[in-house]
């Protein structure tokens, strides 16, 4: 067969057919004349919050404080494979597979998805965690590498709430991430399911990811400049110790930000109900160039 479809002449022919295959056996949808992204974010009516971070920015521990408002659920990270709530859980589970699994009809597929989800909670502010790395998933065919992401024009132009949340220290993000993947262990629940070897850190690598992200943040801040129902917030400044226990808790500032973004009373629990899977402190053993990174680390963050 290979060397048949090899034929020049062949090969010709048969795409001439393509059509009329495609025609025949390929059930196509007309998404003319179904709602737009848009569309589906308008009619969540401000009940879908979206919140755009990279992985390893304390996201979990953010939406788990939100989730302790009694009016707020949170979705979790609906981009990832394992997730409860996870997109791709429900395309392979849809009845609309056959189709539904195609980089073209990814996005249409995933807005609807959210919309349907609000929808199973009325009357709660339904939380959305999106990592910018991810995002490209949705985003179709023929994207070209670069920060912007059309998710973000369309929920500006429905109006969404939108939270971004940052990191501050990215070298300390990075090296987190690369600890967690060694160890298998992304969040304290996981456990630590391995014990790595002493491995080093990329320097190099470091400096490449601290570029995209930055360019991300920037895009971000600037399609929702002005925008009222946008908030910023970095991981580093959610927390306060608490005066009388010297626990951590998350800010009263934060708590009575949020409360007003979303429209509810101010209800959250401040005390973070997630720890760290790593102490920083016990990086140095782990990472054989640890005074290299802590050196790179103090000279980055000394010209900012």
């Amino acid at each position: 067969m290979t060397s048949f479809l090899h034929n020049t002449q062949v090969r010709e022919r048969l795409r001439k057919l393509r059509p009329f295959y495609n025609a025949i056996f390929r059930r196509k949808r007309d998404y003319t004349r179904l709602p737009t992204p848009v569309d589906h974010l308008r009619s969540l009516q401000g009940r879908g919050v979206f919140l755009l971070c990279y992985g390893r920015s304390g996201s979990t521990v953010f939406a788990d404080f939100l989730a302790s408002h009694p009016d707020v659920v949170t979705f979790g990270e609906v981009l990832g494979e394992n997730s409860f709530y996870s997109y791709f859980q429900w395309l392979s589970r849809s009845v609309l597979w056959r189709w539904s699994l195609r980089p073209t009809l990814m996005a249409q597929e995933f807005y609807r998805y959210c919309a349907r989800l609000v929808a199973t909670k009325p009357a709660m502010q339904c939380l959305f965690d999106l990592k910018i790395e991810s995002l490209h998933l949705i985003e179709g065919n023929w994207r070209m590498p670069g920060p912007g992401f059309a998710i973000f024009d369309h929920l500006k132009a429905a109006g969404a709430p939108v939270i971004l949340l940052t990191r501050q220290d990215l070298v300390a993000r990075y090296v987190s991430g690369q600890v967690a993947e060694k160890r298998g262990a992304y969040h304290s629940y996981h456990g630590d399911t391995a014990n790595p070897a002493p491995f080093e850190i990329d320097l190099n690598a470091i400096d490449a990811q601290i570029d995209e992200i930055e360019a991300s943040y920037a895009k971000v801040r600037e399609v929702f400049a002005g925008t009222p129902q946008f908030l910023e917030l970095s991981y580093e400044n959610l927390f306060m110790p608490d005066p009388v226990t010297g626990e951590t808790h998350f800010t009263r500032e934060l708590s009575a930000q949020i409360a007003a973004l979303l429209g509810v009373d101010d209800q959250f629990d401040r005390v973070p109900r997630l720890q760290r899977v790593s102490k920083e402190a016990g990086y140095g053993s782990l990472i054989t160039n640890w005074t290299a990174v802590e050196a790179y680390r103090t000279k980055l963050y000394a010209r900012a």
